[in-house]
């Protein structure tokens, strides 16, 4: 944790990011997208043709650096004035001999109204590190995972912001639209303190600000999307299955090798809680997508030294469980990976 906190400027210079001041968009062609990217753009389309949405386009942006692959499918609705866009990020980042990959999704509906302001009604998985320019209203509705809803909900405050203009149709016109906004926001960023241009003019970095948002973003579990059952769960698991552990299984077998020499019960008594943080951090890791260090110990390790106090020996048990579900979770997510590609980013 010291690390993430210390070591985010050494590993920001070592592996820059950069947004571009003018993005270079490429048109996908609907017949060359893999079938995994396919599978996993089919149930959006299939929300969206529910309210009369149909694909316009879909396109990358191919200048970003060291920001993953990215896909972006434009939506259109002939009698509707808001626009919508389905945005896949794909990023891999490594730290050391660690890596960590996540596929991102997120959809927005935008209305543009005659004095040119907008409304954006998203619903990305995690907070933004920027700021909103004035005339861009936007609503966060990163539990919102039903399109229905997010559109309901867009429709309900675009109501009452005035009067609302045709969203741009044609691949030209919305490459033209989001370029213009594009600049427009970066502008704004960099007058903010957000973003600093590079000496090359071309591109933006993330400014110190920028970067103490995204720890901060790290350590607070209300800046991601998280689903309260699954979060409910692995508290449950990871608290209480090592205590059953500890004061049950461990005390149970250690009566069974009563006979045996003293070290030789605690080398077993120490394998059997291994094994149950061990396997605690696997269900964790097989039934949630969060399980940061600083959560696994919140679960497993107070609980289990306030009740059990420090009986059970000092290896690092929670460390252990840690471990275990980040390598599960990591094992579900590179299943999951549509980009065929084997970038990576720092």
């Amino acid at each position: 944790m010291v690390r993430i906190i210390l070591g985010a400027n050494k590993r920001a210079r070592a592996n820059p990011r950069a947004i571009p001041v003018r993005p270079e968009y490429e048109e996908i062609p609907e017949d060359t997208l893999s079938q995994a990217q396919k599978d996993c753009i089919q149930p959006f389309d299939a929300q969206l043709a529910a309210l009369h949405y149909r694909p316009v386009c879909t396109y990358r942006i191919t200048n970003f650096r060291n920001y993953g692959h990215n896909l972006v499918r434009r939506y259109f609705n002939p009698l509707d004035s808001a626009s919508c866009s389905l945005t896949i990020l794909e990023l891999k980042v490594k730290v050391n001999n660690l890596q960590a990959s996540k596929t991102s999704s997120g959809v927005l509906f935008t209305t543009r109204f005659s004095d040119d302001t907008l409304l954006t009604t998203r619903n990305m998985s995690l907070k933004s590190l920027n700021d909103q320019p004035p005339y861009n209203t936007v609503q966060e509705c990163r539990q919102v995972t039903e399109l229905a809803e997010l559109k309901r909900r867009h429709d309900a405050c675009a109501s009452k912001m005035g009067i609302a203009v045709p969203p741009a149709s044609g691949v030209k016109a919305i490459f033209e639209e989001q370029l213009r906004e594009h600049q427009r926001f970066c502008a704004f960023q960099l007058q903010r303190g957000l973003y600093r241009l590079l000496p090359d003019g071309e591109a933006y970095a993330p400014a110190e600000k920028a970067r103490v948002r995204g720890i901060w973003n790290y350590f607070n579990p209300f800046a991601r999307r998280i689903s309260w059952p699954s979060l409910v769960f692995s508290a449950l698991v990871g608290s209480l299955l090592p205590l059953s552990t500890i004061r049950i299984l461990a005390p149970l077998l250690s009566q069974q090798l009563e006979n045996l020499p003293a070290p030789a019960v605690s080398f077993a008594s120490a394998v059997l809680i291994a094994g149950g943080y061990v396997l605690a951090g696997a269900i964790i890791g097989s039934t949630c997508e969060w399980a940061p260090f600083y959560w696994i110990m919140v679960i497993s390790y107070f609980p289990a030294h306030l009740i059990a106090g420090w009986s059970f020996g000092w290896f690092p048990y929670s460390t252990a469980m840690f471990l275990v579900s980040f390598s599960v979770i990591q094992a579900r997510r590179r299943r999951n990976l549509i980009f065929e590609s084997t970038y990576e980013a720092g």
